[in-house]
């Protein structure tokens, strides 16, 4: 008896955990011109004096330099070197950041009744209804080219943004936009 309980134990903390975990994670997507050759990518600057092209409300006005200032420490870890004039420039970025509030419901039916194994009998059925309120954040990154002026790559990053997330906000950018830059420049075999 004492193995079966330490088992279920072992699944509740690993059910725990797992979901705990996935929502604490960045998830990231990207997307980019296939026929595109990156390789010849050395410099890049903002598109405009203000890069964040649009912004939610409940999004701090301080995301703006804060994010400017990731983009640019992830980029010159990469080598790129940052130019003042979009003109002199290989690429320019622009960037989006929103928040918005979501409501999760799951619910999870049990039976109370009489009798042994999958044979209940005599009792009515239960529900479990959990519901969760959360912010769901989300930040996307575009690089276009400055000779063709096109779009070339986008990346975006989404996260249920907790409060020590919200009291960590630079620690937080800098996490996403690495994320999100993480495979930029792309290798393609056009490259």
């Amino acid at each position: 008896m004492r193995l079966l309980d330490a088992f279920r134990c072992s699944l509740v903390i690993a059910m725990v955990c797992a979901s705990t975990a996935g929502c604490e994670s960045i998830s990231t997507k990207s997307d980019y011109d296939k026929s595109f050759n990156f390789s010849g990518y050395h410099t890049f600057s903002w598109i405009s004096t203000s890069p964040l092209v649009s912004k939610s409300p409940e999004v701090s006005p301080l995301a703006e330099g804060r994010i400017e200032n990731a983009v640019m420490s992830v980029l010159s870890q990469k080598g790129f070197r940052f130019v003042d004039n979009p003109a002199n420039a290989d690429f320019v970025l622009a960037f989006t950041v929103g928040a918005r509030q979501e409501v999760r419901v799951t619910s999870n039916p049990y039976a109370s009744g009489y009798g042994m194994g999958p044979y209940m009998w005599g009792g009515p059925y239960y529900q479990n209804i959990d519901v969760r309120e959360f912010t769901q954040g989300r930040l996307a990154i575009d690089i276009f080219d400055v000779k063709q002026k096109q779009p070339v790559w986008h990346g975006h990053a989404t996260k249920s943004i907790s409060s020590s997330d919200q009291k960590n906000a630079e620690a937080l950018i800098n996490k996403a936009v690495a994320a999100i830059l993480k495979d930029f420049p792309p290798t393609s075999a056009s490259n």
